[in-house]
């Protein structure tokens, strides 16, 4: 049986510096990234006649509800670990991996839904731009679930700071996914 040790031993527990630190460093790389292919995508949009909009099926920009009630669980799940509550910290944990796995597959779904129309990376720039920069994303996540799972089954091991650490590492980034995924849906409507 895992056990979720309370972790407010006389002082509020903070998340490791040197983690907090690689976290940072990791998203502004991504930003970075992501802001790239944002800006490519903007330039390509506006130098050719040959540019045909690509119409996002709902899972697409639907995502964000997702999103959102994945970072909810996690953000439960991260007070629910601090508070040394093991059985909402589990079912909240395992409730933000569910969804998160919910929101890849609805990306998939919803590539699925583009190439059926005709439109694919080949005949259109538009659905190049739009499959590398939602893959990329989608590969984020990937890395995000795995984080999750590994967090989470790390938790009731060794000392209770460092796994609410690497809790709180994963809540945070999952906030940051959040964020980027609204601002590429907004870029994609806007400049469409």
């Amino acid at each position: 049986m895992i056990e979720v040790d309370r972790v407010t031993v006389g002082k509020t527990p903070s998340p490791d510096r040197s983690a907090v630190t690689g976290l940072i460093s990791f998203m502004a790389a991504s930003t970075m990234l992501m802001a790239a292919l944002a800006s490519a995508y903007i330039v390509r949009r506006g130098l050719g006649s040959d540019w045909e909009p690509v119409h996002l099926p709902f899972v697409v920009p639907g995502g964000a509800l997702l999103l959102i009630l994945t970072s909810l669980a996690v953000e439960i799940g991260r007070r629910a670990y601090k508070s040394g509550s093991q059985p909402r910290f589990v079912r909240s944990w395992s409730s933000g991996v569910a969804l998160a796995i919910a929101f890849i597959l609805a990306q998939v779904y919803g590539w699925n839904q583009i190439s059926r129309t005709g439109v694919s990376m080949a005949t259109s720039a538009a659905a190049a731009f739009l499959f590398v920069i939602t893959g990329l994303f989608v590969a984020l996540m990937i890395g995000g679930v795995l984080g999750l799972l590994w967090s989470g089954f790390r938790m009731s091991r060794g000392n209770p700071d460092k796994a609410y650490s690497r809790v709180s590492i994963a809540a945070y980034y999952w906030h940051y996914l959040d964020c980027l995924w609204i601002y590429l849906v907004l870029l994609f409507y806007l400049r469409s």
